[in-house]
C-alpha cells in the first residue's frame, strides 16, 4: 500500500489560512480566522504547513514543469491535428525554439517556482519561532526545516537551470529582490544542501517516502556539480563523483531488474527511485499522462479512458535512437495497435472499421490530417481502469541517473573519453534492456563517445524532464 505523507486533513487545516487571509472586504463576517499567531497550535496544523511545499509540487510538476522541459527538446512535440491549435500554438513554439518573453507558460513556470519557494519560506520563518515540544509530531522540528530547505533548494535549482540569473528570497516579507548571478545562486544552493544533509532522514526511516532524504540531497548536489561549469564557469566533476558515490555506497538503493519497474502504477516498490512526487488517482490527482499522451481510440478501447487527447508525441529522430531489440522501445506506441480482451486474446484496436496504425513520422506540426502520426509514450504504466488521473508516482531522482552522472563526470574529466569505469556504469543500467549477449547491448571504451552517452541518456531518461538540460 502506498504511504503518502500528504494527509488530506492537514491540507484542509492549512486551507483555512488562505480562506481567511485572502480576502480584503472589511465588512465581511468572519467565521474563522487562522494566522501565523494562532496557527501551529496542534500537530495537525504543524504538519499541514510542513507538507504544503511537497503537496504544491503535485499541482505543477507534470502540468507545467514537464511541459517546458520536454517540449523544448526532440523528445516531445504537439502536432496540430485538424486545425486545432492547442494553447494557441505554444507547444510548437517551444519545440521550434521560437518562443518569446510573453509566453504565459514561461510565466507559469516562474510563478510556480517562486510560489513553492514562498510556501517553504513561510514554514521555515514561522516554525522556528514556535515551541512545538509539547506536540506529538512524527519527526523533529529540525528535520522538518531541513527537508523544506531542500525542497526550496530543488526549486532554486530548477529556476537556475531554466532562467539563469534569479533572485534569492529566503523570507516571505522580502520585496523587490534583486536578481543574483548564476554563480551566486549556485553557491546558495550548494550551502543549503550541505548544511542540511546531516539533519535529514534516510530511506527506511519512518515517513521517508516522497520526502527529501540524505540520498535525495546528495543526488541534487551531484546534479548541481555536474552542471557547475555552465553555472559558474568552473567544472566540479570530482565533487559530482563524490556525491554520486555517497548515494551508490549507501547501500540503500539498487537497480530494478526491469527497466520499467520505476514507472509502474504502484512504483513505491521500486528499489532505485530516490525521490518521487506521490500521486494517487483519488486523493492526490494531477498526473494525467495517459490522457495527454495516448491516442483517443487506444485510450478508450485498451484502457477505458474516454478522453484521450493524443497531444504529446515524440519526433521521429528521437524514436529512431532506439534499437529494435532494446526493450525500452516498448514505451512508445507505434504501428498496428492491439488490446487484450476479456478472454485474454489479442484483438486489433479498430477505428472506422480498420485496425489503427500509428506512425513514427510526422508530416508537419500544423496539418489538417495527422490523426495517427507520432509515437506516444506509455513509460509510466497505464492501468486499464478508465481513470485519467494516475496512481504512478512521478520520479525526480533515481539511482540510474546517479550512475549516469558519475560516468559523465569521469568522461568529462578525461577529455570526454570513456574509461572502463564509465563504460561499466552505463552498461550496468543498459544490460536490463537487452537480452543477454544481444547485438549492440554493451558499450566499449571506443563506442561510448560523449555524443553516444547523451543519446543513451535520452533513451534511458525519456520523459523524465532532463533532456533540455
Amino acid at each position: 500500500m502506498k504511504k503518502i505523507f500528504y494527509f488530506k486533513s492537514w491540507l484542509v487545516v492549512l486551507a483555512l489560512i488562505f480562506t481567511a487571509t485572502g480576502c480584503s472586504k472589511l465588512d465581511e463576517k468572519v467565521y474563522s480566522e487562522e494566522t501565523p499567531e494562532n496557527f501551529y497550535k496542534t500537530a495537525d496544523q504543524v504538519m499541514a504547513a510542513y507538507v504544503m511545499p511537497y503537496a504544491y509540487m503535485q499541482t505543477q510538476i507534470y502540468q507545467t514543469h514537464f511541459a517546458l522541459q520536454e517540449f523544448t527538446t526532440d523528445e516531445a512535440v504537439a502536432p496540430v491535428r485538424g486545425g486545432y491549435v492547442d494553447q494557441n500554438g505554444a507547444w510548437n513554439r517551444f519545440h521550434q525554439h521560437t518562443w518569446t518573453s510573453s509566453e504565459q507558460w514561461i510565466q507559469f513556470e516562474w510563478n510556480n517556482f517562486f510560489q513553492d519557494i514562498g510556501f517553504c519560506n513561510n514554514f521555515i520563518d514561522v516554525i522556528q519561532t514556535k515551541d512545538v515540544s509539547a506536540l506529538t509530531l512524527p519527526l523533529s522540528k529540525e528535520q522538518m526545516v531541513a527537508e523544506i530547505k531542500l525542497v526550496r533548494a530543488l526549486h532554486y535549482y530548477w529556476a537556475l537551470s531554466s532562467f539563469g540569473n534569479i533572485p534569492i528570497v529566503e523570507h516571505v516579507a522580502e520585496v523587490n529582490p534583486v536578481a543574483k548571478s548564476r554563480a551566486e545562486v549556485f553557491a546558495f544552493i550548494e550551502k543549503e544542501i550541505k548544511d542540511n544533509i546531516p539533519l535529514l532522514s534516510e530511506k527506511g526511516d519512518a515517513g521517508w517516502y516522497g520526502h527529501f532524504t540524505k540520498s535525495a540531497a546528495h543526488a541534487l548536489l551531484a546534479k548541481l556539480y555536474l552542471n557547475a561549469e555552465v553555472f559558474t564557469g568552473t567544472p566540479r566533476y570530482a565533487d559530482c563523483i563524490i556525491e554520486c558515490d555517497a548515494v551508490i555506497n549507501s547501500g540503500k538503493f539498487s537497480l530494478d531488474s526491469k527497466w520499467n519497474t520505476p514507472f509502474l502504477a504502484h512504483n513505491e516498490l521500486s528499489k532505485e527511485n530516490i525521490l518521487v512526487v506521490p500521486f494517487d488517482a483519488n486523493s492526490a490527482v494531477g498526473f494525467n499522462a495517459a490522457q495527454q499522451q495516448i491516442h483517443w481510440t487506444v485510450a478508450q478501447v485498451k484502457y477505458g479512458i474516454d478522453d484521450g487527447w493524443y497531444k504529446t508525441v515524440t519526433q521521429e529522430s528521437f524514436y529512431d535512437l532506439y534499437r529494435a531489440n532494446d526493450q525500452r522501445i516498448n514505451q512508445w506506441l507505434v504501428g498496428p495497435q492491439t488490446y487484450t480482451d476479456e478472454n485474454g486474446d489479442i484483438q486489433p484496436v479498430e477505428e472506422d472499421g480498420e485496425q489503427l496504425v500509428l506512425t513514427k513520422q510526422i508530416d508537419g506540426l500544423i496539418s489538417s490530417e495527422g490523426y495517427t502520426q507520432g509515437a506516444s509514450n506509455i513509460k509510466y504504466e497505464v492501468e486499464p481502469t478508465g481513470l485519467y488521473n494516475m496512481n504512478n508516482d512521478l520520479v525526480v531522482f533515481r539511482l540510474s541517473d546517479v550512475l549516469f552522472m558519475k560516468a559523465e563526470s569521469l568522461m568529462r574529466s578525461n577529455g570526454n573519453a570513456a574509461n572502463t569505469q564509465a563504460v561499466d556504469l552505463i552498461n550496468s543500467v543498459r544490460a536490463r534492456s537487452f537480452a543477454a549477449g544481444a547485438p549492440g547491448s554493451r558499450f566499449t571504451t571506443a563506442t561510448l563517445t560523449m555524443n553516444e552517452l547523451l543519446n543513451e541518456r535520452g533513451r534511458e531518461f525519456a520523459y523524465e524532464m532532463y533532456r533540455r538540460e
